[in-house]
């Protein structure tokens, strides 16, 4: 039987929230705050989603190296929005 992305991410997300749950007072989770293990969890499902995304789409390889440089675009556009509003 296939195992789903949906399913692997939300096994890492259950996983990741259970682990906050029980050590999310004040220690660290594999190295990490509890802040930046939970930014961690987020990113690494995102990035599962997306990957999956361009990998098993159905488009040609043009298409899928354009869906790639539009998603650079938009996390570059991101970042300088939130550089520009949230600069001190």
């Amino acid at each position: 039987m296939r195992i789903t992305v949906f399913a692997v991410a939300m096994a890492i997300l259950v996983t990741g929230l259970a682990l906050l749950l029980v050590f999310g007072n004040g220690s660290a989770i594999a190295g990490l705050a509890p802040g930046d293990f939970a930014n961690a969890i987020y990113l690494t499902i995102f990035a599962l989603l997306v990957g999956s995304a361009l990998i098993r789409g159905r488009h040609r390889v043009n298409a899928r190296l354009w869906h790639v440089a539009v998603w650079l675009a938009l996390f570059a556009i991101a970042m300088a929005g939130y550089r520009w509003f949230h600069s001190p």
